[in-house]
């Protein structure tokens, strides 16, 4: 599926911007040509039903687009600034499109603006407009955090050998959180800032933002003097930073003595684990919801899947989430491995 979403990115983009230091970002609107690849059900059929949604993208997306033309090249500047770093690609591809099986970083970078619709169910997307600006300034703030394998001539800053750059985990989001909130704070204001990310569903999705917001931010105050990569050098393993990181990530993969309930659920399958992609190829674990069958059996965000029924996991991640969906309806259980802190532990998923 990667392969043949990369191939779309011919396809007249609607709007961008570029500059000197940072990335052009070019978004389409609307991913008719790559809805149908990716839910044949439910558009090969119905011509109609794939115009539909194309134009409820178009209508929903203005407040997006009109922000990104109006801020996104100061937007990038301020996360170059922050981050200390140089942006690893010259070109940024975004679909924007109503439904998505997965919340991924892959390339090029597809973003669900109503749902993520996988196994059956639909996770909304809030309509709030600052929550989608968020959303989509995140993921792309991912591209500078989580770059993909430089190529031999480019140098590699010493900041990417940094363990809390390692993609995919706790501390890459924070990151990409701690970069993003610090630059759009500074387009918005700390109050604007605030009201954006207390929503619900925002939180469910980023379990690292209590450690972003309550201890990062106010032990280090990001800025073009004191950038990321300078935060990262002063904070090798063995800090106390660490032992701040491990309290908060084992407070957020703990799981809830409540049941879950369906507007709790953040992720789009009845068997609670949603995967990502990185830059790099690797799937990981993106999401899982804490009392859910693969929260019950340990499954941890961040875990780096290795194979899903006995068979290696290859770099197309839409095809891995169908993998386990048609597992799980098939057989009712799923049986996968994963790599953690370089080990290899093995799940069985079982209906409860």
């Amino acid at each position: 599926m990667l392969a043949i979403v990369m191939a779309a990115v011919d396809a007249p983009p609607v709007r961008g911007q570029s500059g000197d230091r940072v990335p052009a970002v070019r978004f389409h609107v609307g991913g008719a040509e790559l809805l149908p690849m990716v839910y044949p059900e439910r558009y090969s059929g119905d011509p109609q039903a794939l115009t539909e949604d194309v134009e409820w993208v178009r209508d929903n997306a203005d407040e997006l687009i009109e922000w990104w033309d109006r801020d996104g090249l100061l937007f990038l500047q301020r996360v170059t600034d922050f981050a200390g770093l140089s942006w690893p690609y010259q070109d940024i591809e975004v679909y924007l499109v109503r439904h998505w099986p997965i919340v991924s970083i892959e390339r090029p970078l597809v973003i669900a603006l109503e749902a993520v619709r996988a196994g059956g169910r639909a996770v909304p997307v809030p309509e709030d407009d600052d929550v989608r600006i968020l959303l989509v300034a995140h993921q792309i703030t991912h591209y500078i955090v989580d770059p993909p394998d430089f190529e031999p001539s480019t140098p590699r800053d010493s900041a990417y050998e940094h363990p809390f750059m390692a993609p995919g985990n706790f501390d890459a989001e924070a990151m990409v959180n701690w970069l993003t909130y610090r630059a759009i704070e500074d387009l918005w204001g700390r109050e604007r800032l605030a009201a954006a990310t207390s929503d619900e569903i925002w939180q469910a999705y980023n379990p690292n933002h209590g450690y972003v917001i309550d201890e990062l931010e106010p032990r280090h105050r990001l800025s073009r003097r004191r950038p990321l990569a300078e935060w990262l050098a002063d904070n090798p393993p063995g800090s106390e930073i660490f032992r701040v990181r491990d309290a908060y990530a084992r407070q957020a993969g703990t799981p809830s003595a409540q049941p879950v309930t369906e507007r709790e659920r953040v992720t789009g399958t009845d068997y609670g684990l949603d995967l990502g992609a990185s830059h790099d190829g690797r799937i990981f674990v993106a999401y899982v919801d804490g009392e859910s069958p693969a929260g019950r059996v340990g499954v941890q965000q961040g875990d780096v899947v290795r194979t899903i029924e006995g068979r290696e996991v290859g770099t197309d991640v839409v095809s891995a989430q169908q993998q386990m969906d048609e597992s799980w309806t098939d057989n009712g259980e799923i049986n996968l491995s994963v790599e953690r802190q370089g080990r290899e532990i093995f799940f069985s998923i079982e209906e409860p």
